[in-house]
């Protein structure tokens, strides 16, 4: 078998992937449009955000919600990788937008409508970020914060 030699021409054709949609018809009377294949890196991201976005909720007085840990990761996938919103830069409004999609009968379908395997590259980049924190769970609850946030930190400066 011959093979080619991989250059930067392959992963920029290859990474085209990453931008195609795929309309998903939601009833009779709406559709949307997901990304069906998750770009590493967009991944990577959206986890950085909800620990973030966790860690504050959780230390903020001012900021209240039901929606648990996961909960969070499941509506952060959808709103990610989907057209139905853009997510809102204010912690305030993202919370208040979240609990609003919670609520839709649509978003279980979204979330079902995109393939195992970029669900599994969600799974297996949240499960790295879940062994650090499970690492520090022995930790008082204001040192694993500020762990955590070292940490998105730390990753943040790698990506750049």
């Amino acid at each position: 078998m011959t093979t080619q030699k991989l250059t930067l021409s392959h992963i920029k054709e290859d990474n085209k992937k990453y931008n195609e949609k795929q309309r998903i018809e939601l009833n009779n009377q709406f559709h949307t449009y997901i990304y069906p294949n998750f770009d590493p890196t967009r991944i990577n991201k959206m986890i950085k955000t909800l620990i973030s976005d966790y860690v504050e909720i959780q230390s903020k007085k001012g900021v209240k919600t039901d929606l648990g840990a996961g909960d969070l990761a499941y509506l952060y996938t959808v709103i990610e990788f989907s057209d139905i919103a853009d997510m809102p830069k204010t912690l305030t409004a993202k919370v208040k937008m979240l609990e609003e999609v919670a609520k839709s009968e649509h978003i279980r379908t979204i979330h079902d409508s995109f393939p195992e395997e970029s669900l599994k590259k969600v799974e297996d980049a949240a499960n790295g970020f879940v062994e650090f924190i499970s690492r520090a769970a022995d930790k008082n609850a204001d040192k694993i914060n500020e762990d955590i946030l070292k940490k998105v930190e730390e990753l943040t400066q790698e990506d750049s």
